[in-house]
């Protein structure tokens, strides 16, 4: 890579950018299948096929400014499209074992402390950005359960620190108020050009997209830069 990205201070998203949650989400998916075709006989491939149907409609499909990311609307979209007949108590349960799975299965690059540690040494301020999860309370958990997370001077939980989602620039001008750090000295490292790149662009910020767990996706701004791994970060910041 050419020329530098100067920056005082980097703001990190969380999924998919720090943690492998793509995985995460896949594993959990086929928890969910394993139990329902239990039930049903219904073939386990099909299941997962119509799973991912299902989080198409209720998820990926609806605009970033309303898309909400639960996974009990998807079970329950299944459960509609199937005629699988699953009361509102057993989708409730299937819905918490998928976020008991995600809680706990997190994965990750070993040298990701290292990587904090070393943007901390060379007096760089970090921010944890992260929008909250369907239920509330449970990304405050998962941050928790990483000891990397500690390493931050700021996490901003956004729609549980702030009323306002990651689906504007408002929770990136915020994180940098509370870093004490000029938008335009801040670099933002995201894996989602609409939620990550295009807001931190509209904050008056630089913005590296890292393509390690998520297909190519679609946005206004051109970012900076793109990343495959996390490390490369310490290569493009001056």
């Amino acid at each position: 890579m050419s020329e530098k990205i100067k920056a005082k201070a980097l703001i990190f998203d969380f999924d998919n950018t720090l943690v492998d949650t793509h995985s995460a989400i896949s594993n959990a998916y086929s928890k969910i299948v394993e139990l329902i075709s239990l039930n049903s006989g219904i073939d386990s491939n099909y299941l997962m096929q119509q799973l991912l149907k299902a989080q198409k409609e209720v998820i990926d499909d609806i605009p970033l400014v309303s898309r909400q990311y639960d996974r009990k609307e998807v079970i329950k979209k299944v459960n509609e499209n199937l005629s699988l007949n699953l009361d509102e108590k057993q989708i409730e349960e299937l819905s918490q074992k998928f976020y008991d799975f995600i809680s706990e299965k997190i994965d990750y690059p070993e040298d990701t402390e290292e990587i904090l540690k070393t943007l901390k040494s060379r007096g760089k301020k970090l921010g944890l950005l992260t929008d909250t999860d369907a239920r509330p309370g449970l990304k405050k958990r998962r941050l928790n359960n990483l000891n990397f997370t500690k390493l931050f001077d700021v996490v901003l939980i956004a729609g549980e620190d702030i009323p306002q989602r990651k689906n504007s620039s408002i929770p990136f001008i915020e994180i940098a108020r509370l870093l004490n750090v000029e938008p335009k000295n801040i670099l933002v490292v995201g894996d989602r050009m609409d939620a990550d790149i295009d807001n931190a662009k509209e904050a008056g910020m630089k913005a590296v997209l890292i393509d390690k767990y998520l297909p190519p996706n679609k946005g206004i701004h051109k970012p900076d830069a793109v990343i495959h791994e996390l490390k490369q970060i310490l290569e493009i910041v001056d």
